[in-house]
């Protein structure tokens, strides 16, 4: 009868006709990446040897234009972690790639959050302290840092070595997990990737400045000196003296900002002798589960 529902055996020649057509696709998008990398080596002059630099900005544009045009109910965080499969196994094609780890003892989940955003076969290497895992990353031994969040309890923080000319410059550029905490394999824990590249603007992201002050100076003063300059506090990350005269403050602002952004100008050269300077080490995507 024509108004007869299709048998099993016809439904499962037609999963296998779509599971044809994903792999053509997947194979072209291969294609794609090996041209967009050989473009990459052109822009940089790098050699083909050279890790790969990763592109937060872009991958998270990726991933929220498919989450805004899904439908059904296929569960979006497992699309989200089989496309972040798919964009780190398509770096790992376009060259060497390798992430450093930080990892205080096994099973701390930092090795994990680094598998499920960069792709579950992407080269590792892992150390106890955090600031071999930056020197791994700035000797050219990895392409992209995995650091933990910044706070006071901290014992040896990281984020200090990004507010100097170092070259090459390296600066914070995503925060993991991507998709939120309770996606991955790493329990509650988020971390920071730090990659010596510019992070790039996506229309919604996070900034970090770093603002030094004499001693005095609180966390509520600097909360107003940043609203004077226009920039809006999302997080009081950490604060650390330097000698007894000076602090350092890490805070985290809404929006794409750069040392050259007018507020972040303002902020720095005003006419304010407790405040020493600011400085911009990096900005990321916001995760979706911080998404306005």
């Amino acid at each position: 009868m024509a108004n007869e529902e299709p048998d099993l055996a016809e439904l499962r020649r037609e999963v296998d006709r779509i599971d044809d057509a994903m792999h053509d696709l997947l194979m072209q998008r291969t294609e794609l990446a090996l041209r967009i990398g050989a473009a990459k080596r052109d822009e940089t002059g790098a050699a083909p040897a050279h890790f790969v630099p990763t592109r937060p900005g872009r991958e998270a544009q990726i991933v929220r234009r498919l989450l805004a045009r899904h439908r059904g109910p296929f569960p979006p965080e497992v699309l989200i972690r089989l496309w972040r499969e798919v964009i780190g196994t398509l770096m790992r094609v376009q060259g060497p790639f390798c992430v450093a780890v930080f990892m205080p003892e096994r099973g701390s989940g930092y090795l994990e959050i680094a598998h499920d955003h960069y792709g579950s076969y992407t080269e590792t290497v892992s150390y106890q302290v955090s600031g071999r895992v930056l020197k791994a990353v700035a000797e050219g031994a990895a392409a992209v840092a995995v650091l933990p969040l910044p706070g006071e309890s901290v014992s040896e923080p990281w984020w200090p070595a990004l507010i100097g000319d170092a070259s090459p410059r390296m600066q914070v550029i995503a925060r993991l997990p991507f998709a939120g905490v309770g996606a991955g394999r790493g329990g509650d824990i988020e971390a920071f990737a730090v990659a010596p590249v510019a992070p790039g603007e996506t229309g919604e992201d996070r900034s970090l400045l770093a603002v030094e002050t004499v001693s005095s100076v609180s966390r509520t003063q600097v909360s107003t000196k940043l609203a004077n300059a226009g920039l809006k506090l999302l997080t009081y990350w950490d604060v650390r003296s330097f000698g007894p005269e000076a602090k350092v403050h890490l805070v985290e602002v809404d929006g794409f900002v750069t040392d050259s952004d007018p507020r972040v100008v303002r902020l720095a050269h005003g006419n304010d002798d407790s405040l020493r300077y600011a400085r911009c080490i990096g900005a990321y995507p916001t995760p979706l589960h911080c998404a306005r």
